[in-house]
């Protein structure tokens, strides 16, 4: 079933999807009482812990990279690491704020 799911857009596209549903996770497991995502993000920004909840999404993320490595999908594998390395560029781009 890999055979078929394995494209670098795919890869991309669940690269993208996965930090993002992460931090969903991460708000209604801890932060459930404040409004998403506003509210939630200006409250990350205040306590300057925004870096550090997206570099832990993005973290998920590589471990499904090394998941699909050991699957041998390595388009998607491809896919999941450019879609991370524009998650860092985000990354930087919220540390120079």
């Amino acid at each position: 079933m890999l055979d078929k799911l394995d494209k670098k857009w795919i890869g991309c596209v669940i690269g993208i999807l996965f930090p993002a549903f992460c931090f969903l996770c991460y708000w209604a497991f801890f932060h459930s009482a404040i409004g998403f995502p506003g509210s939630f993000i200006k409250y990350l920004k205040m306590g300057q812990m925004l870096q550090e909840v997206t570099i832990m999404c993005v973290v998920a993320n590589l471990i499904v990279f090394y998941l699909l490595l050991n699957k041998k999908a390595y388009n998607l594998a491809k896919g999941i690491i450019y879609a991370t390395f524009g998650y860092v560029g985000l990354v930087l781009y919220i540390s120079l704020l």
